[in-house]
């Protein structure tokens, strides 16, 4: 049995007090985390709910996609 592919989305949100970029990250209209920085080593992820391990994986490859996106 397969899995949908969980539905991830951002949105910018005000930067942090060390002007870190900052954004929330949505699975379908629930927020479910509001990561902090650009370097993919030092993120900071704060969790808004529990998700499933699928949901996770799937969670961090997206931050990760989203951070390598924004490099220069």
């Amino acid at each position: 049995m397969e899995e949908n592919k969980p539905n991830f989305h951002k949105k910018s949100i005000k930067s942090s007090h060390e002007n870190e970029p900052a954004f929330n990250v949505y699975l379908d209209e629930v927020l479910v985390a509001e990561v902090r920085g650009n370097n993919p080593t030092k993120l900071t992820v704060i969790p808004m709910r529990e998700l499933n391990d699928y949901e996770e994986d799937k969670l961090h490859e997206y931050i990760e996609t989203m951070v390598s996106d924004q490099e220069y």
